[in-house]
């Protein structure tokens, strides 16, 4: 049945292809069927590369199916031939892996000389790993390939590790630590795996300190870094002013830089002035949850609840391996933590709390908005539209600035106000007089009360209540209608009348 559904995380092919791709001067290639080809498309549409990505695919043809012998050795004689990459990474997807082709003892037999390149056969396992698994396990091997024992750099330096092609907001992140950067006085050593070459890998352990933008992606390296060359890490998330600020102060401390420098780093960012003024006050104790990615999420909820003064209903991930890992970083904001990678069960959860505002994928975006929640995109999984033309970072200070965009632009606007109108006299209301009558709900259509999981008697609304209900604006109609009703069941009662009505509204503080 998982593979009947909708699944948050593609296989571990996906994630070898975006981590070998994404190092400059070496290629991938994935045995597969033509179907599994999509992910050159992705990188072709999604980054706007405007070349050929480098990433290839040996298909699987019907002669292969019927037990003929693999064409890998000319696959990578061509693309030697034609692309002359330091290394070719080669992976398989998890289709072809059933066939249990021996790759390996191919690419062993092809004479000395045959390629220049270095081929680099991938670990991962096609069917226990997964996209972010495998992402971090091939970044990890390619860095640990090309890693030598070198100087420290002579002024403080960073490796950041992480960003990738198709990364979320990855190339807007690393600007925005740049910038940030740069105004500490802190060089770039390498940016690992997007755009590092072999080269910058060799001198990788120079950096005084490693920078992990995505924990679940980036820890296997940062350990392996710490292991080998001693090198910290910094562990704070660089979300939000604050977060930012924190972020800093611990690298600063590393680096041995006057944390007075930060002020100037600062001025960027207006998230913290905002949140104090009149009109953030709509934001405040607004009720938000976040679902995604983990480190995006831990990240984004402690702006949400620390900056914004918003109330957090849960948060929740669908990185299995990373449950406790979430559950820590947020224990003092939300004890209600879900880790699951079935959409189902999210959307359920959506259902239950029906938060004000959801941060999460698009599957979240999807699922929030049959329930008529608002929904921001936070996370991956992502769609192209999460692929902005313009500078639109989460991370650093002007990252912060965008969170609060995103928060504004999001949000139901003027609610408490509708609200007063939707009580109000007819024809007060914007909206009041161009709002049609309300037709008959149909006895179908009607919401049965459920006490452990049994109808046992129906909801229903009388006709004074549901041409209250039509005065509501239309963009809130269906989330004041939800609101009643739950007012409603929680209470035991059956008929929605005027009374009613006007109870829920004081509960809810309109």
């Amino acid at each position: 049945m998982k593979l009947a559904i909708w699944s948050y995380l593609a296989p571990a092919h996906v994630g070898v292809s975006k981590a070998a791709a994404s190092f400059a001067d070496i290629h991938c290639v994935v045995r597969a069927p033509k179907g599994d080809g999509y992910g050159t498309i992705m990188l072709a549409m999604f980054e706007r590369l405007g070349v050929m990505p480098p990433l290839s695919f040996c298909a699987m043809s019907e002669a292969t199916l019927a037990g003929a012998a693999a064409n890998l050795p000319a696959v990578l004689r061509e693309i030697d031939a034609r692309v002359k990459p330091a290394m070719i990474v080669v992976t398989r997807s998890a289709t072809a892996s059933v066939l249990q082709e021996p790759l390996d003892g191919e690419i062993a037999m092809m004479s000395p000389g045959d390629v220049n390149a270095e081929i680099f056969m991938a670990s991962t396992h096609p069917m226990r790993d997964n996209e972010i698994s495998a992402f971090a396990k091939t970044t990890h091997e390619i860095v640990a390939h090309y890693a030598r024992d070198v100087a420290r750099t002579e002024r403080p330096s960073v490796n950041i590790i992480g960003p990738s092609l198709l990364g979320f907001h990855d190339k807007a992140n690393i600007e925005s630590l740049r910038k940030t950067l740069a105004e500490l006085g802190v060089d770039i050593n390498a940016v690992v795996p997007m755009g590092a070459t072999p080269d910058d890998l060799r001198t990788i352990g120079g950096a005084w300190v490693n920078i992990p933008t995505a924990h679940e992606l980036a820890m296997p390296t940062v350990q392996y870094l710490k292991t080998r060359f001693g090198t910290p890490y910094i562990d704070e998330l660089p979300y939000g002013e604050a977060g930012t600020t924190r972020f800093l102060r611990e690298l600063c401390g590393h680096c041995e830089i006057p944390q007075e420098r930060i002020v100037k780093a600062s001025r960027a960012s207006n998230l913290l002035w905002y949140s104090r003024t009149v009109d953030a006050h709509a934001l405040s104790s607004k009720r938000v949850a976040v679902f995604g990615a983990p480190t995006a999420v831990a990240g984004i909820a402690r702006v949400l609840h620390d900056e914004l003064d918003m109330e957090v209903e849960f948060v929740g991930t669908y990185a299995l391996d990373y449950g406790d890992w979430l559950r820590a970083r947020v224990a003092d904001i939300t004890t209600n933590v879900l880790v699951s990678d079935d959409y189902r069960v999210v959307a359920a959860e959506i259902d239950r709390t029906r938060p004000d505002i959801m941060f999460g994928s698009q599957m979240e975006r999807h699922s929030a908005s049959g329930f008529g929640v608002p929904c921001a995109v936070v996370s991956p999984p992502s769609h192209i539209l999460n692929f902005p033309l313009g500078y639109a970072p989460f991370m650093g200070y002007d990252g912060a600035n965008h969170i609060g965009d995103l928060v504004n632009q999001t949000q139901v606007l003027g609610l408490e106000h509708h609200l007063i109108e939707t009580f109000g006299p007819r024809g007060q209301g914007r909206f009041a007089e161009a709002a049609p009558e309300p037709e008959a709900v149909p006895e179908e259509a009607r919401v049965p009360v459920m006490v452990g999981g049994v109808a046992v008697e129906e909801l229903r609304w009388d006709a004074a209540a549901e041409k209250l209900l039509s005065r509501v604006p239309f963009f809130v109609r269906k989330k004041a209608r939800t609101n009643i009703e739950k007012y409603a069941k929680e209470r035991n009662i059956m008929l929605i009348d005027e009374t009613v009505m006007l109870r829920a509204r004081e509960h809810v503080g309109g």
